[in-house]
């Protein structure tokens, strides 16, 4: 039996809702890949799971503005196409739908993707999904089809302390064996340095849910939002009052008042500040990752809780420098 479109969007996105949300009620360097047969893949292999890195063994891969808040629909808006060539959605292969978004990545650098661990929570989901970069209409392959680069999750790596669900460390890397072409439609983020700690405003970027209903609403076109950077202290003190802890490697964001948070398939992708000094070129830094939040989504007094990457800049280095010795 053929199962509908969206009984398997909605499956596929309780799985990954159940662990993103409570219910409420540096300079990029290209890696070298050496091509190993044999024995010596096998011992290639078996050293890159020494450092938590998993294959994914995926064989074949077929390559195919709601501006202001209502009581309905969250303050996201559609952003300018290609505005933002660091986002990537990540998709994953379905019987009679093909490729169906689920959650989102940012491009660090031509091999490495950096997401949230949900995101690779499940072996079986991340051997039948793939990374597409350079898309802004997701739903529109055929108009996009120039622009859109799509690649294997040949390795992934999640933080070792990472607990799988509402927990800290939620954080990962997909390494892809084919190196992304950069042009006007995909470009890396630049990373922050270690331990900063963000202030100001953040821009979400991702296809989520932006419905504030029991009834979903997912956006085929890249969608923004403005966002506060909220006093961790605050955070803390309000996520309490829920029972839920907050970690000192998070990020969180308002409105306090509503009607702007993450959601439902924003998982893994990018918190934004554009940067900076006069003297120095600007650049897009990715300062969170989509972790957490609560349903229904944009409640008054509901943080969205975000992974502080600067929390994890020398984690990132060294995974990435590591795995070139193997690669």
């Amino acid at each position: 039996m053929i199962l509908s479109y969206r009984y398997i969007y909605s499956v596929l996105l309780t799985t990954i809702a159940s662990i993103m949300v409570v219910l409420s009620s540096a300079p990029h360097m290209q890696l070298p890949v050496r091509k190993c047969t044999g024995p010596a893949a096998h011992n290639m292999a078996m050293s890159l799971a020494t450092y938590g890195l998993l294959e994914n063994r995926i064989s074949t891969l077929d390559a195919p503005q709601q501006t202001h808040w209502t009581k309905k629909f969250l303050a996201k808006r559609e952003a300018t196409p290609h505005s933002a060539p660091f986002v990537v959605s990540i998709q994953m292969m379905t019987p009679d739908q093909g490729l169906v978004h689920y959650c989102a990545g940012t491009v660090i650098n031509e091999h490495w993707i950096l997401t949230a661990a949900h995101c690779l929570s499940s072996p079986q989901l991340v051997e039948n999904s793939v990374i597409v970069a350079g898309s802004h209409d997701i739903h529109n392959r055929r108009g996009e089809a120039g622009n859109v680069q799509v690649r294997h999750i040949d390795y992934y790596v999640r933080h070792e302390l990472y607990l799988g669900g509402v927990n800290p460390y939620d954080i990962a890397l997909i390494y892809t064996k084919k190196p992304l072409a950069f042009d006007e439609y995909v470009q890396p983020a630049t990373m922050p340095e270690q331990d900063a700690h963000p202030e100001g405003y953040g821009t979400l970027y991702g296809w989520g849910n932006v419905s504030m209903t029991a009834v979903p609403d997912y956006p085929h076109k890249l969608q923004l939002a403005n966002m506060p950077i909220l006093d961790m202290t605050l955070c803390e003190e309000i996520l309490a009052r829920s029972g839920l802890e907050l970690h000192e490697t998070n990020l969180c964001t308002g409105p306090l008042t509503g009607g702007v948070s993450i959601c439902t398939a924003d998982s893994g992708g990018p918190l934004m500040q554009e940067c900076c000094e006069p003297h120095l070129q600007q650049s897009n830094v990715i300062i969170g990752i989509v972790s957490w939040g609560r349903l229904p989504c944009g409640q008054k007094n509901a943080p969205s809780v975000f992974v502080r990457v600067s929390a994890f800049t020398d984690w990132i280095n060294q995974i990435i420098s590591t795995a070139t010795q193997f690669m």
